[in-house]
């Protein structure tokens, strides 16, 4: 296990060291925001957003789970500033967090006293023994592959790491202090094709689920998780001659669920109508987080969104073709397999693959993919919309997609 060191009691640190940290220290003080009585805030939405900057606009560092304490600054324009720790510092917004007493001091640094791996059935579990819940962020790299946990708010206070004989997903583990409140855990995998993770902290730990590698080359007895997009009120994009985007995105969902079935799949549909997700009354944030904790399901394989797509009406006429989206690293694959078996299934013009935050695949718990199988807004692909050729074909496309996907990630051609 490596320990990055910036110098220790007794060491003087170098010349070139002290301008960094002093540069640090003159950037921090001019972003530095007038402070309110509140010292702490805890984050109180199922996912609360951490940024680089006070405003919506700005890029996510993070996405915390409710319960985590953050020191807090401000706020400003709605926002807090969090500093997580000397390097670096992001932004919550007001409606996301609750505020302590002013009297409560903010968050102590953690120690992490001790790091187990070991085996389950889902995979492998990272046990890391830290007293309080603290800010985290999981980040996924292809090549070589690997898991990289960071930690805010955290020390390395006694350096152990302990890979039982039932851990069969991580070669190699380092652990690094990058800065003082900021540690850093490496996972080295043994597999290329990632499944997912999820993180728990709770009774003094922090435990990452590492999910296991697929199993198997086909399609059998792998769970997919199918959101045919919109529905209820809202009806998606509409054609020139009246076509929903939400009727076209359930025919081809229904399809694709039929095609899974025959081949030993397990399809499970968001929705089977013309209905939300979500219950009670309809907002769009509500029912699009309402789609990703349905979709949470902790023996699922696969997430697929369908849409079709639409652009302004100065374009209409011009603009088909079919794109797909992803969001984590390891739906990278997938999503380039998905987009070329459904423009060959259905013909269309091959526009491209995109990383894009959409709110449905930003979650890490398995490949994550959204098509947009046509333009309903051009009126050619509108008018393939209304036969049932045209559900089929996408759904065909769609499953010799998964088809190949896992058959790629079980290592076979």
């Amino acid at each position: 296990m490596k320990v990055n060191r910036v110098y220790t009691r007794g060491e003087g640190p170098s010349t070139m060291m002290r301008l960094s940290i002093g540069i640090a220290a003159a950037l921090l003080a001019t972003s530095m925001v007038p402070v309110d009585a509140t010292r702490a805030v805890v984050t109180a939405d199922p996912r609360t957003d951490l940024r680089v900057g006070p405003g919506t606009e700005y890029n996510r560092i993070t996405v915390l789970p409710p319960g985590i304490t953050l020191p807090a600054e401000g706020p400003e324009e709605d926002f807090y500033r969090v500093p997580l720790n000397p390097l670096l510092h992001g932004w919550v917004a007001q409606d996301q967090v609750r505020a302590l007493d002013p009297s409560q001091p903010p968050p102590a640094v953690q120690p992490l006293r001790d790091i187990s791996v070991q085996g389950t059935d889902q995979g492998t579990v990272a046990t890391l023994n830290i007293p309080e819940p603290v800010p985290f962020r999981v980040r996924q790299r292809i090549q070589p592959p690997a898991l990289i946990l960071d930690l805010f708010g955290v020390r390395l206070a006694r350096y152990g790491v302990r890979q039982f004989p039932s851990d069969l997903a991580t070669s190699t583990i380092e652990a690094e202090q990058i800065a003082d409140g900021w540690a850093q855990i490496t996972f080295h995998l043994n597999f290329d094709q990632q499944r997912g993770w999820r993180v728990v902290q709770q009774d003094g730990s922090l435990r990452l689920l590492i999910r296991r590698p697929y199993e198997g080359g086909s399609l059998a007895g792998k769970v997919i998780v199918i959101d045919p997009g919109h529905g209820g009120p809202d009806s998606g994009a509409v054609g020139p001659t009246g076509v929903r985007e939400s009727d076209v995105n359930l025919r081809v969902a229904r399809e694709l669920a039929a095609i899974l079935q025959q081949r030993g799949a397990v399809p499970r549909m968001l929705r089977t109508g013309d209905t939300t997700v979500g219950e009670g009354p309809y907002s769009r944030r509500g029912e699009l987080e309402a789609r990703l904790a349905a979709s949470e399901q902790p023996d699922a394989d696969f997430f697929l969104s369908i849409h079709n797509n639409a652009v302004g009406s100065g374009r209409a006429a011009t603009v088909q073709g079919t794109e797909t989206y992803y969001w984590t690293p390891m739906s990278a694959l997938p999503a380039r397999i998905l987009q070329d078996h459904q423009c060959a299934a259905l013909g269309t013009h091959n526009r491209f693959i995109s990383w894009r935050p959409f709110y449905v695949l930003r979650h890490g718990d398995m490949p994550r993919v959204l098509v947009e199988c046509a333009f309903v807004s051009n009126p050619a692909e509108e008018q393939r919309m209304k036969s049932e050729e045209f559900a089929r074909a996408a759904a065909l496309g769609l499953a010799d997609g998964l088809e190949e996907f896992f058959r790629r990630a079980a290592g076979e051609r």
